[in-house]
């Protein structure tokens, strides 16, 4: 799984269009296998979700979303985890140990369903 989280200045951002870089982390197992800090290239939701897309990310793990945002996540099939506030790597471990939440009222449109989605029916799972 690849997991980001949005940063500024070494804390979880509370927008994907105003952070400064993205965090990039990839797990085996619950495990911390590869980490990566990535500057943004340029500004707001849109060249986040770029970024995001061009890496490969399956979940965003950030701080308060406006709902703006939260639909730009939504449409681009990433599961969002958010309201988190800590450094980059607590967050990170956190999320693989299951301490953070899937947020509820994030909709999944990778398969279409549009529902608040787990990535547990088949055609997420495919993704």
């Amino acid at each position: 799984m690849r997991i980001a989280i949005p940063v500024d200045q070494d804390s979880v951002s509370a927008s994907l269009g105003a952070c400064s870089a993205f965090h990039f982390y990839e797990d085996d197992h619950g495990r911390i296998v590869r980490q990566f800090l990535v500057p943004m290239d340029g500004s707001g939701t849109d060249a986040a979700l770029a970024l995001l897309e061009r890496y490969g990310i399956d979940a965003l793990v950030c701080g308060g979303i406006a709902q703006p945002e939260r639909e730009a996540v939504a449409a681009a099939g990433i599961m969002l985890f958010s309201a988190v506030s800590a450094s980059p790597d607590d967050a990170a471990l956190r999320f693989l140990s299951g301490a953070i939440a899937f947020d509820e009222s994030n909709t999944c449109n990778a398969c279409g369903h549009g529902h608040a989605c787990s990535m547990d029916c088949e055609s997420c799972r495919l993704r």
